[in-house]
């Protein structure tokens, strides 16, 4: 997927199954097409791995025994409200697709399936979803960086920063003053939301992973500042 500064970035999709045989089979085939993939067996693992990561799409089997697919799908949605769902079914029973769809599932296919009908219902949505992404706020451009707000996606000199969300959104925060002082509880608010306490040594934490990942792509990038007994601010 090209952005505007010429960083291109690998499409992401998670599959959650509980039937572990074909989780290999189907991560190995979407990797072959360029797709990045995480896949888990238990629902509660996937919904963990959504509160600090993004994805473009998601593969849900329907039937599991700790949380269904339904139960899954709007978990999930709670976390990525525009997260778009391909539902993995046994059997292609109507009331499920209803159910489904209802809920807000983008389309289904039904076990066993092809290689290439999941790949063409996949592309379908992915390009579906994408054109009705309508991006409400600018991405930010600052010198070398890059961050695409509606998707928490994150480049410094067309290179990618794999941000999780919290990380996101504190280096957002900075970013809409660049150079003013943040104190640690105004990030607090960004990243958690108000009302949300963690400590500052949480904070600082988040702040010393951003750096990291910035001087991993670029070794002289110096894109945080401590205010000592205030906060950060950004140095761009």
């Amino acid at each position: 997927m090209p952005m505007k500064n010429g960083y291109f970035r690998m499409q992401s999709i998670i599959i959650v199954d509980d039937e572990t045989e074909i989780l290999a089979p189907l991560e190995d085939m979407l990797t072959g097409e360029s797709f990045r993939v995480r896949s888990f067996s238990e629902p509660s693992k996937a919904l963990a791995f959504l509160k600090t990561q993004t994805a473009d799409l998601a593969l849900f089997d329907i039937k599991m025994p700790d949380m269904n697919g339904f139960e899954l799908l709007q978990a999930a949605r709670a976390i990525h409200p525009n997260l778009p769902v391909i539902f993995l079914s046994s059997k292609s029973e109507e009331q499920d697709q209803i159910i489904g769809f209802t809920l807000g599932a983008d389309d289904f296919v039904s076990k066993p399936f092809s290689k290439h009908l999941l790949l063409f219902r996949i592309k379908s949505v992915l390009k579906r979803h994408t054109k009705e992404i309508v991006q409400t706020v600018k991405p930010i451009e600052l010198d070398k960086l890059f961050i695409d707000r509606d998707r928490h996606l994150v480049a410094w000199g067309g290179e990618h920063i794999e941000l999780t969300v919290t990380e996101c959104l504190l280096l957002i925060s900075l970013c809409e003053r660049p150079g003013a002082v943040k104190k640690r509880d105004q990030l607090m608010d960004a990243a958690y939301g108000v009302g949300h306490a963690v400590s500052d040594r949480t904070i600082d934490s988040h702040v010393r992973n951003i750096r990291q990942k910035f001087k991993d792509v670029d070794p002289k990038v110096e894109l945080i500042s401590t205010v000592h007994g205030l906060g950060y601010k950004l140095k761009l």
